[in-house]
């Protein structure tokens, strides 16, 4: 396993237990990795803003949740559904419902999770 991939799971792990300050960094330092190979940059991007909205929802920050909501969702709507043995279209779904229950004027329910396609690749 590269440092990429390191960072990057080890950003998942922190994201799904609710370390979302943490998991932003991780997902900043595998970005921050790629060097030339930048297909992924805006990949890893729209992970680092999804873990910033929900760290804003746990600060009561509702307006700069949905701002960083929408940027997660449009930096990762060009990826497949499955990417990096993630279960990206779940992901998209879920942070797309959080965003319109705060559209909404609803509270956010619980922070959506990252999951991997199968056990081979746990978080």
């Amino acid at each position: 396993m590269d440092d990429v991939e390191r960072h990057f799971r080890a950003g998942v792990e922190r994201f799904n237990r609710g370390e979302f300050f943490e998991a932003h960094e991780e997902m900043e330092s595998a970005m921050n990795l790629l060097e030339d190979d930048t297909d992924d940059w805006n990949f890893f991007r729209g992970l680092l803003r999804a873990a910033v909205a929900n760290h804003k929802l746990s600060q009561g920050e509702s307006a700069s949740a949905i701002i960083h909501l929408r940027a997660a969702l449009h930096l990762l709507a060009p990826y497949p559904d499955r990417h990096r043995a993630i279960r990206l279209r779940e992901f998209r779904s879920a942070l797309s419902a959080a965003l319109a229950r705060l559209h909404s004027g609803a509270p956010a329910l619980r922070s959506p999770r990252i999951e991997f396609v199968c056990a081979a690749h746990p978080a």
